[in-house]
């Protein structure tokens, strides 16, 4: 289909979610579920949780791991929503393993750039779709001892806004949501590791999260979910090439 040329959206979108295990992922899954399209999601290596949503929500699971090379069954969707990330590092920029360096990289960018690649073609025949990259405010900004995870969400932000310019007027559109700390058992392991280093309770360091926030408190996963949802909408049809910050003001601050 030609450019500027597109249809409207289709009554059911089909929709791909990676990390469809996690909080967040589970959320953004459990929300298009609702809506009544038809959903699918990427995990590694949660079984019992994946088999929780497959009968609860009729979801297909893919077991897929995104730190190596990967074929996906099928790449026929409307909606790409890249949740899935990973961050194993908390060290100084001189200290951090190439090798960490290099899985990081290939789960939080390389795997997105591929599902996209997979699944624009479609896109672009039908003439209808949306990328949706989960980045977070530090696709925004800096933090130390963070570099493989901060350079890596700052690259899916720049990969966003070439797909955004690539093919705006297809009636396809590419996003990135940009939440701060979620409420979510990624946080609360990240706490945990913390805690353990810097010797003091995990809830300590959640508290450290919270008082960070202009709110005071942590985002949940439905408010993020609900961008995510919205983005995927016929009526963002105009909203393209957006890092959404979902953080409670805390950019602003």
């Amino acid at each position: 289909m030609p450019d500027g040329v597109f249809r409207s959206a289709p009554h059911f979108l089909r929709v791909l979610v990676t990390g469809g295990t996690g909080t967040l992922g589970e959320a953004i899954l459990v929300a298009f579920a609702k809506a009544g399209h038809h959903t699918t999601f990427q995990y590694f290596s949660n079984d019992e949780a994946a088999t929780r949503l497959t009968e609860s929500l009729g979801a297909a699971g893919l077991k897929i791991d995104f730190s190596g090379e990967f074929e996906l069954p099928s790449a026929d969707f409307d909606v790409l929503v890249n949740c899935a990330g990973i961050t194993i590092s908390e060290e100084r920029t001189h200290s951090v393993d190439p090798a960490v360096w290099a899985r990081m990289m290939q789960v939080n960018v390389t795997a997105p750039f591929l599902l996209a690649r997979a699944v624009l073609p479609g896109m672009l025949h039908r003439g209808w779709g949306r990328v949706i990259n989960v980045g977070t405010i530090y696709s925004l900004r800096a933090a130390r001892h963070r570099a493989p995870y901060v350079a890596s969400k700052h690259a899916l932000s720049g990969l966003t806004k070439v797909m955004a310019l690539e093919y705006a007027g297809t009636g396809v559109t590419c996003n990135e949501i940009c939440p701060s700390a979620v409420d979510s058992e990624m946080i609360n392991r990240i706490a945990r590791r913390r805690a353990e280093i810097r010797g003091v309770a995990a809830e300590d360091v959640i508290a450290d999260y919270r008082a960070l926030n202009p709110t005071g408190r942590l985002a949940t996963a439905a408010e993020v979910a609900s961008a995510v949802v919205y983005l995927a909408s016929p009526e963002a049809g105009f909203v393209n090439g957006v890092s959404f910050p979902i953080d409670g003001g805390q950019i602003a601050s």
